[in-house]
């Protein structure tokens, strides 16, 4: 079983990890508390978000993996005292990857994706095209640094996203950090056996086709910053990570489907100043639990 499983690991957009380890599925929950609106008041916006992560690597020889897998996401706005609106994003993944070198290994994905509120027949608003390439280059048993880029077609425009991180992982295995920036950043501490406390960071951007919303689009952006317990079950190869988090910058904003940008380059915009048809609802609190089934690849 070992021998077709290849060293990769998605980590919320899907980035390449170094660790020995992979989780084959994830299975994530987030629920907020009701939050007031900035310029509204009597309304209140709840989240909730579900997602399915399943990954399947297949290796065709020495130096070549196949990747392959599927992310199923659903977002829901539960909205006081009106309605809910809820988004969904279908993300197969499919990709190659490719060990250069004993040092260099790299990972070329190609991620089509659904992102809509699928509430009419399929038609090429519901589609976006991106892709990841990502190299890994090993520096020591427990260092490697990464660098690469993630492009999407969004909605809103061509986005790219420079990536540059690193793994590692302590001479005692108890300290592991592992950083993809600007999109991602994870650093844990194994407390006792099985037990380890941690902190996780994530910047998301996304956009979904609205067609309750006059068929424009909303797009998504939050920085949430989360704690963590991670119980793991070994014998069972599953692991509980029940999180507590906060959300910075939050915003669903609603544009006219001809209202875009020229291009984005992470956080820098390009092209005429947008202006959304709705208003931001308030940053606050995000409970998250997490339930992964972990294969390792190699033993401690």
């Amino acid at each position: 079983m070992r021998k077709l499983i290849a060293l990769f690991f998605f980590l919320n957009l899907g980035f390449l990890s170094a660790q020995n380890y992979i989780d084959l599925v994830k299975i994530n929950y987030a629920a907020t508390p009701f939050n007031s609106y900035d310029s509204l008041n009597g309304i209140k916006t709840q989240l909730q978000e579900f997602s399915t992560d399943i990954t399947l690597p297949i290796v065709l020889d020495s130096t070549k993996t196949l990747l392959t897998g599927v992310l199923f996401e659903q977002i829901s706005l539960v909205n006081q005292p009106y309605y809910q609106s809820t988004f969904y994003t279908i993300n197969p993944k499919i990709g190659l990857n490719y060990k250069h070198s004993e040092k260099i290994t790299g990972t070329y994905l190609f991620l089509p994706k659904i992102a809509s509120d699928l509430q009419e027949g399929l038609n090429q608003k519901h589609f976006q095209l991106g892709g990841i390439v990502l190299y890994s280059i090993k520096k020591s048993s427990s260092f490697k640094y990464r660098f690469g880029a993630y492009f999407n077609q969004e909605l809103f425009g061509p986005f790219v996203v420079p990536l540059l991180g690193f793994y590692y992982q302590s001479k005692n295995k108890k300290l592991e950090a592992n950083f993809t920036l600007p999109v991602s950043a994870d650093l844990n501490y194994q407390l006792i056996k099985n037990i380890k406390a941690g902190l996780n960071f994530n910047a998301i951007v996304k956009s979904f086709y609205a067609s309750d919303f006059n068929n424009n689009y909303i797009t998504k952006t939050t920085n949430e910053l989360f704690a963590y317990l991670q119980i793991n079950f070994p014998s069972y190869r599953v692991l509980i990570e029940p999180q507590i988090g906060y959300s910075v910058d939050r915003s669903f904003r609603i544009y006219d489907t001809d209202d875009k940008l020229d291009f984005k380059l992470s956080a820098f915009k390009f092209g005429t100043d947008q202006k959304p048809l709705n208003y931001d609802f308030k940053d606050g609190l995000i409970f998250k639990i997490r339930l992964a089934y972990r294969f390792m690849l190699e033993n401690n």
